[in-house]
């Protein structure tokens, strides 16, 4: 594993982790997940439906602030702030840059509302069959496979179904 310093460079633009940590005290709602879940580029917290604010009253808090964070909610049960530069999709292409892939050249797959934005991209999405009903807002989109094999064998079933490794282009050597 080699650290991508360009990536971290890109996605720490206006990102005040500790400052966003103090700000979400004064949200309704939330209590923080253990320091395993943490990460620099990710704050997690667990939410009670029924006591936190919306979306649109959180990002107002934080910008009033001047704070700026990317609100990202999955299985009903979880909020990530990661920085306004960084998603997983974000990063899907940011490599597929780098290494010089079209995204019909990447598959990916997911579970829960963390994925949704990677998966609405231009690769090949595969939806697992056990994915959380945030998900189900993608049905019927283009490019988007919904398995009915759940974890692993959801993502196996889905690279069948591209006929993925048929198709995959292997790039130039670049000099």
């Amino acid at each position: 594993m080699v650290k991508d310093t360009g990536w971290s460079r890109h996605i720490d633009y206006r990102w005040k982790r500790d400052a966003l940590a103090e700000a979400m005290k004064a949200i309704p709602g939330l209590r923080m997940q253990p320091e395993s879940e943490q990460g620099r580029f990710k704050l997690s917290y667990y939410f009670d439906p029924e006591a936190l604010p919306s979306q649109r009253e959180i990002r107002r808090h934080l910008r009033q602030l001047d704070l700026h964070a990317k609100l990202i909610y999955s299985h009903d049960a979880f909020l990530d702030l990661v920085p306004v530069r960084a998603s997983k999709g974000l990063a899907v292409r940011y490599l597929a840059m780098k290494w010089h892939l079209g995204p019909e050249d990447l598959l990916v797959a997911g579970d829960s509302g963390n994925d949704e934005e990677m998966l609405g991209g231009n690769t090949l999405g595969v939806v697992v069959g056990n994915h959380s009903r945030e998900l189900q807002r993608l049905r019927g989109r283009n490019r988007i496979y919904f398995a009915e094999g759940h974890y692993a064998k959801g993502v196996m079933e889905g690279l069948g179904y591209y006929d993925f490794f048929g198709n995959v282009r292997i790039p130039e050597e670049q000099n």
